[in-house]
């Protein structure tokens, strides 16, 4: 079958390909140092109600946990055990405690994603507006919930 669209999002944790065909949307993937994927959805089981919301990846929570432990165990080497910064234990803890702010700093910025939902209020597809496409994401987006519509009037 021919596909009807395509959009590529590129994010932190990894990347995904949506190819939009006459009956269903498959969906191909890399997660960040884990796994590669590929699926593929009926359109006759979304909903063509989108949902949109912005979130922020969830290793900027870990990174922001990582900076505080690890600056209050530098602060209380320091202080409690007399240890000097030039010693090899807070040295390192500090090292750790500016990874987290890294990480931070790597995914402050908030995503915004659409998500369908299954006729169950689940949610069964998401997309987000990330990348070197994400001014595409619109067009796709209204592709997507017209050929959804079709697809329904047709089962």
């Amino acid at each position: 079958m021919e596909p009807i669209a395509t959009y590529s999002e590129v994010r932190f944790d990894g990347s995904r390909t949506f190819t939009l065909l006459p009956d269903k949307i498959v969906i191909r993937g890399k997660k960040s140092l884990k796994s590669e994927f590929e699926t593929s959805i009926a359109l006759t089981t979304i909903e063509p109600y989108p949902d949109k919301l912005k979130i922020r990846n969830r290793n900027f929570t870990a990174g922001l946990w990582m900076a505080v432990i690890s600056f209050v165990v530098a602060a209380i080497l320091v202080s409690g055990f007399k240890m000097s910064f030039e010693t090899f234990a807070p040295g390192m803890v500090v090292c750790i405690g500016m990874a987290g702010v890294v990480l931070m700093l790597a995914t402050f910025r908030k995503v915004e994603f659409v998500r369908f939902k299954n006729s169950g209020g689940i949610v069964i597809l998401d997309l987000a507006r990330s990348g070197k496409g994400a001014g595409q994401l619109n067009s796709f987006i209204d592709a997507l919930t017209k050929q959804i519509r079709i697809a329904r009037e047709v089962a």
